[in-house]
């Protein structure tokens, strides 16, 4: 073998050296590169969790009633429930009072007096017990009357227009003005109780 071709042939190995030692070089940053990735990956995953749920690390007993999942909605839940419990509570003694109120018995009277001026009488028969009368209404398209029960005893010693009661509660009614004769409308009484509580009767009456 002559030198020129023993040169040529030592090139040839030289250069299949530098491309081998090149992609073992590429090879290895490569690899490098990938270990990098999944290493940041990984600790990106648990940076967003840790922000997502900051109090994971942290026992429930530690951490309280804010670290409870839906501890909101919980509360929430149970306020309604209050709620609901209050309404049906609420309807219920509605429906209690409503009841109570058929029990109550009054009785008019417009039969004529020798007194003179308009008016008609009413005699309470039945109220449930703990009751008392504590006023009285006279509504119509025209005219509206209320009247408490001091106002009423008033007038039964003064004889004014209005509901009244004299005689010790023996004698009672509403004394009206001519205007009012021929009217129709409601007499309404009212009896509460010591609690608050309140009872209605109403009477629809034709006003002689």
């Amino acid at each position: 073998m002559d030198a020129h071709a023993c040169v040529e042939m030592k090139g040839e190995e030289w250069r299949m050296n530098q491309v081998i030692n090149r992609m073992v070089l590429y090879t290895a940053v490569l690899c490098m590169v990938l270990v990098v990735n999944a290493c940041g990956a990984k600790n990106n995953k648990e940076s967003v969790q840790e922000h997502a749920y900051p109090q994971s690390k942290q026992p429930i007993e530690e951490a309280g009633q804010a670290a409870v999942p839906n501890a909101e909605a919980k509360n929430k839940a149970d306020e309604n429930r209050d709620s609901a419990e209050g309404q049906e509570s609420k309807i219920k003694t509605q429906s209690e009072a409503k009841a109570s109120s058929d029990e109550i018995q009054v009785v008019i009277d417009q039969s004529e007096k020798p007194m003179k001026g308009n008016s008609f009488d009413f005699a309470i028969k039945q109220v449930p017990k703990g009751y008392s009368l504590t006023e009285m209404r006279w509504t119509s398209n025209t005219v509206t009357i209320v009247n408490s029960l001091e106002e009423a005893i008033e007038h039964g010693k003064n004889g004014e227009d209005g509901f009244y009661l004299s005689g010790n509660g023996q004698y009672s009614g509403l004394i009206y003005s001519d205007e009012m004769k021929g009217e129709r409308g409601k007499a309404i009484f009212v009896f509460t109780n010591d609690k608050g509580n309140v009872l209605m009767s109403e009477k629809e009456i034709h006003l002689k």
